[in-house]
């Protein structure tokens, strides 16, 4: 049986998959819902967290067949025994948009009255560092222990790294071409799901030309990255037809 690093990159149906994964699967997940209500803030550990966590018997992944959280794709190399990758990436303004409605919406509770203010999240440094500029990048360029959500540049050996590291990933599925890509996982891994859900769904959003073009100055090497993903998702799904 295949084993698989589910590399849950933010506002890229990665909680939808999740779904589709408890359902079919249950105790096989790690961390499974109980295990998650019970980590600190309902949060996935992070990379050294949970290698501490399994060297000293808090957490045991024998029969697990699917570990997911906020991890750099690398840290497959780092997990005990031999782990596949699988991810989501998302068309990198798209993503951007949902997230700033998603931390629009955990900020206030009047956000389903309220669309989010865009210019106003993109003016927050430090939330744009951590969450916006060139994250699904940063994702693939991290080693394995890197923290995603901190603050990572991204230059030209860093890009080369996230390139080299996507074509290698087992599975990259597109969330503009979910059932797709679903259907390509469910032959790789042998794993049968339902109908995928829609989980953890953002508010809706609205931007003007500005900011998508402040946006896409933030994201230039997410757009390049999100265009190799797409051609390697078309040449797997040829290959499977």
């Amino acid at each position: 049986m295949d084993r698989w690093l589910f590399v849950h990159v933010m506002k890229t149906a990665g909680t939808s998959f999740r779904s589709m994964l408890e359902q079919s699967f249950d105790a096989e997940i790690y961390p499974t819902q109980a295990e998650l209500r019970r980590l600190p803030r309902r949060f996935y550990l992070t990379a050294p967290d949970l290698l501490a966590a399994l060297a000293d018997g808090a957490v045991d992944l024998a029969g697990r067949r699917v570990v997911c959280g906020h991890y750099a794709a690398a840290f497959a190399q780092d997990l005990p025994g031999a782990w596949r990758v699988a991810t989501f990436l998302r068309d990198p303004v798209k993503r951007s948009l949902s997230m700033i409605a998603h931390r629009h919406r955990r900020a206030t509770r009047l956000a389903r009255f309220v669309k989010p203010n865009v210019s106003a999240w993109l003016d927050r440094e430090e939330f744009v560092e951590r969450q916006i500029r060139d994250y699904q990048t940063k994702v693939f360029a991290l080693d394995g222990l890197g923290e995603v959500n901190r603050a990572h540049p991204i230059d030209a050996a860093a890009f080369a790294q996230a390139k080299a590291r996507l074509l290698e990933a087992d599975f990259v599925g597109l969330t503009e071409r979910l059932p797709e890509s679903i259907r390509l996982f469910e032959g790789l891994s042998g794993m049968r799901f339902g109908a995928p859900p829609h989980r953890n769904k953002s508010p809706g959003y609205a931007a003007n030309d500005v900011e998508i073009a402040r946006i896409r100055a933030l994201v230039p090497h997410d757009v390049e990255l999100y265009e190799i993903a797409r051609a390697k998702l078309e040449r797997a799904l040829a290959a499977a037809a």
